[in-house]
C-alpha cells in the first residue's frame, strides 16, 4: 500500500482557487497537480463547510478537542452541583416563608 501524501493548506487553497475560477476543468486540475478527483471533491466539501481554516493547523497553545471536551465536562459538573445547591436552598426558603398553618387540635 502506498504512503499517504500530506498537502499543505496553501496547496489546497491554490487548487481550489483554480477550480472555483472555472478556468480549468476538475480533471485537468487533478492531472496537472497529480491528485485524485475524490481528493479534490473532499477538499471542496471541506472548504464549503469550514472555509480556509479547514486545513490550518491550530495555533500554539490551543487546546485539542479532547482537552476542550474534558474542560467542558468539568464545567458542566461544577454547574450541576451549583444547580442542586440552589434548588435545595430555594426549597428551604419556600418552606421557611410559607404561612404557618394553625394546629387544629380537636
Amino acid at each position: 500500500m502506498g504512503q499517504q501524501v500530506r498537502y499543505s493548506a496553501a496547496f489546497k487553497q491554490a487548487t481550489l482557487q483554480e477550480l472555483v475560477s472555472g478556468e480549468k476543468r476538475p480533471s485537468q486540475i487533478c492531472r496537472e497537480r497529480r491528485i485524485d478527483e475524490t481528493t479534490l471533491r473532499r477538499w471542496r466539501l471541506e472548504y464549503e463547510e469550514r472555509g480556509a481554516v479547514a486545513w490550518s493547523a491550530p495555533a500554539p497553545g490551543t487546546p485539542s478537542a479532547e482537552e476542550r471536551i474534558a474542560e467542558l465536562e468539568r464545567v458542566i459538573g461544577q454547574l450541576t452541583v451549583e444547580n442542586l445547591v440552589l434548588k435545595k436552598a430555594a426549597r428551604l426558603a419556600r418552606s421557611l416563608s410559607a404561612p404557618a398553618t394553625p394546629w387544629s387540635g380537636s
